[in-house]
This record gives structure tokens, sequence and C-alpha cells, in this order.
């Protein structure tokens, strides 16, 4: 009789097992799946970077241009903060290689009315 219950006890443990394994297989996936998007926001914030840069070194990026006609233009930044004691807005772009500390980073400031009011270019 305790013979029968060891191997009963030991099929139902192989048979969790499995499923373990599938639930972990399918958790993998799902990981998988947010590097993908991840990856994806990375090249995304990267590419609105650089088009923005060249906007800006080329001379398409002036003051008194509409924040709505900026973004459609550049692309979405990776932040948007309002600047501590005024009434304006900052639209912050860098490059996924940078952090908001250090490296490369381009920062547009907007008055409360949606105009660009000032750019600064960070290397």
């Amino acid at each position: 009789m305790m013979e029968k219950i060891f191997v009963v006890l030991v099929i139902a443990l192989c048979l969790s097992a499995v499923d373990l394994r599938a639930e972990g297989l399918s958790t993998l996936i799902e990981i998988s799946k947010d590097q993908a998007d991840i990856q994806k926001e990375y090249s995304e914030e990267t590419r609105n970077y650089e088009n923005l840069k060249r906007g800006v070194d080329g001379g398409s990026v002036v003051k008194g241009q509409n924040k709505r006609i900026v973004g459609d233009k550049f692309g979405a930044p990776v932040v948007v903060v309002g600047e501590y004691g005024t009434d304006r807005e900052k639209w912050i772009y860098k490059p996924a290689s940078s952090s908001f500390f250090s490296g490369p980073r381009i920062s547009l400031f907007f008055t409360k009315d949606g105009l660009l009011d000032q750019v600064s270019v960070e290397k």
C-alpha cells in the first residue's frame, strides 16, 4: 500500500514539474516580448533624437514654432516636464545610449502658449 502511495506521489510530482516547465517557458516568452518592446522604444528614442539634431543643426527648428508641429515633425520626446519656477514646459530628447545625467541630449523649452522659446543642445 505504501509503495502505491509513493508511486502516485512520484507521478504527481513529475506531472507538476512538466506544468512548472511550461509555466517557466511562458514566462520566458513574455520576458522576450518585453525585451523586444524595450528595444523598439530605444530605437524610436534614438531615431527621434537624431531627427531633431539634424533639424537643429540644419536650422529647421526655430523659436516660435508650435509644439504640436515640432512633435509631429520630430516625434515624441523621451520625457516632458514643467520647468521649475516658470510657466515653461521642457521636452527632452536623447539617444538610448545617454542617461538623463550624462551624454548627448537636446532640451526644447515651450512657453505656456505652446511656442518654442529655447533650444539647449548638450554633448
